[in-house]
């Protein structure tokens, strides 16, 4: 992801600019893209432009965007845009006025200035490379959407040869002392916004796997943390019940029950969203009031799937769907460790719901380094395979939805514990948003930890980063809340479901796995280095981590003499 400066609020900008920027997005962060910058007309007017960008090599580029199928008439010299002026005369008074503010700048801090070339980006044309004008005009003033999808290769060549005074590090000092200052404090909100409209686009374009693979009906997706397992489960079943199939959609969570089911009944009507235990209870087996502890184990672990297995075996009981989408596939339990046991596990139950049984079109989205060490019964993917006619396994890789500090951070906590479930933030992620650094707090005791967790979101709110519903505090075990949670130092922390408009959630780890948060506030961990010595708290740990989406704010459980 490059490094964006905005000017322009992003969701407000013209859909050519955006087009741009969606393109511009997957460069790398040695990139620097002003978006909206001010300049001088040859009249001394301030005006507005577009784009400028400085690349690797530090030179710069001024850029004009404008959409459509743009047209110029060359008896009237009448141009097809809303003004019907010229858009190379816009783009040269751009390139103008951004190579005399370098230039004075210049002279103020006894600088270099880099080479500055201009272009007219057309994201929705795709001129012939090989011709020699376009529009009237040289054709290397204009930029198309074919160049604009490989548009490093195109900087390349661009600015090959182009020779530069001074060093690397004195020509980004003097743009960034020209369009990188000044900008008000909310310019990391439209980061972050950004971001978030860049995540739901790579994440749409993960669709295209759904595509390639429409003539099979039995899928199993295995992949990491944010590698958008969700969405694709979501969009399959969409697709399913467009095709008048009537689609089961199962989880675990409870938490990801109730996310998904307003969600799901947005788009289909023929989508019907459980989790294990409300599919339980529909199906007559609730939960009896007053279970605790091992007798809750009991109750979903053995009393659940001995009756709804004998439910289901029912002549009585006639299949009512016709696909069926999981997510969070690893709590399904394939089995136990028993010897000789039904390796099928809950998967018999389910399939004996559709009406074309283990035929039917089925998808599984699973990762099974998510299941907790510390469940009853197993999950393999291969067993779940076996019960199935025609399965195919697809490999999800490249997490989507993190920031780029945020991504290094995680990939910073792989361990010998924690191998199998970070696996993926190892690998080269280009293209992710950029976000704040990941913060570490200390705390000696409740008190200080409250105090820190209300500090946190006074900051994240009062700087737009995120509102009160965008932000979760998540702590390790359901048994062991936080004392705290109530009103502290002014904000308001609300344990448990339906927390009210201006309140923060605060929610134990295992009941939000399937779901993410713009911000995150974990607590009740000790430091890293003491935590990843247990595997279960290891895994906790980074379940509790990975559900930012873009801020992260640890709070870490020390003696008062170990604070620094």
């Amino acid at each position: 992801m490059p490094r964006w400066i905005y000017q322009t609020e992003p969701d407000r900008a013209p859909r050519s600019e955006q087009r741009v920027a969606e393109a511009l997005g997957r460069l790398g962060p040695e990139f620097v893209i002003r978006w909206g910058f001010f300049y001088e007309d040859g009249h001394g007017m301030s005006r507005e432009g577009d784009l400028l960008i400085q690349g690797p090599d530090g030179h710069v580029l001024v850029m004009e965007c404008k959409g459509g199928e743009m047209c110029w008439d060359p008896d009237t010299g009448r141009w097809s845009t809303s003004d019907g002026d010229n858009p190379f005369l816009q783009l040269n008074q751009e390139w103008a006025g951004v190579v005399r503010a370098l230039r004075h700048q210049e002279d103020v801090l006894g600088l270099s200035t880099p080479y500055i070339d201009r272009v007219l980006a057309v994201p929705d044309m795709f001129p012939d490379p090989q011709v020699a004008t376009f529009l009237g005009q040289p054709r290397d003033r204009v930029i198309g959407g074919g160049e604009l999808n490989e548009f490093a290769s195109w900087w390349n060549e661009r600015f090959r040869g182009r020779s530069r005074h001074g060093t690397l590090d004195q020509v980004r000092e003097l743009f960034a002392s020209v369009y990188a200052t000044g900008l008000g404090a909310d310019a990391t909100s439209h980061t972050l916004d950004f971001a978030d409209v860049l995540v739901e686009r790579q994440t749409a374009c993960r669709f295209e796997i759904l595509d390639a693979l429409e003539q099979n009906r039995q899928l199993l997706f295995g992949g990491g943390p944010g590698t958008g397992k969700t969405w694709l489960a979501i969009e399959l079943a969409v697709r399913w019940a467009k095709a008048g199939r009537r689609v089961l959609l199962l989880c675990y969570n409870l938490e990801l029950e109730a996310w998904l089911r307003p969600v799901c009944a947005k788009k289909s009507k023929l989508i019907e969203v459980f989790s294990y235990e409300s599919l339980a209870a529909n199906l007559g087996v609730a939960r009896p009031a007053g279970l605790k502890g091992d007798d809750i184990t009991r109750f979903f672990d053995e009393e659940i799937p001995t009756r709804l297995l004998a439910l289901t075996s029912s002549a009585n009981c006639a299949p009512a769907f016709d696909a069926l989408v999981v997510d969070e596939g690893q709590d399904h339990n394939t089995g136990d460790s028993r010897e000789g046991a039904d390796r099928a596990g809950w998967w018999r139950i389910y399939l004996r719901m559709l009406r074309e049984g283990g035929e039917a079109p089925v998808a599984v989205f699973y990762d099974e380094a998510q299941r907790l060490p510390l469940r009853h019964g197993v999950f393999a993917a291969a067993d779940v395979a076996d019960s199935l006619l025609s399965p195919v396994h697809v490999r999800l890789r490249r997490p989507l939805r993190y920031t780029r500090q945020l991504r290094k951070f995680l990939a910073g906590l792989h361990g010998e514990n924690t191998e199998a479930l970070l696996r993926d933030f190892l690998m080269p992620t280009p293209g992710l948003a950029e976000g704040p650094e990941p913060q570490i707090v200390q705390a000696d005791s409740d008190h200080s930890e409250a105090k820190a967790c209300a500090e946190l979101v006074k900051h994240w709110t009062s700087r737009h980063l995120a509102d009160e519903e965008d932000i979760v505090v998540l702590f390790p075990s359901n048994r062991h809340p936080p004392v705290w949670i109530g009103k502290v130092h002014g904000v308001s922390f609300h344990l448990g479901d339906n927390a009210p408009r201006g309140s923060v959630r605060a929610i134990a780890i295992h009941r939000a796995k399937g779901l993410e948060r713009r911000a995150v506030i974990l607590v009740g961990f000790a430091p890293w280095a003491e935590t990843s010595k247990n595997d279960y708290k290891a895994m906790t740990f980074i379940m509790g981590a990975t559900r930012a989406r873009h801020i992260l704010a640890i709070i870490e459980r020390v003696p008062v003499a170990s604070q620094t």
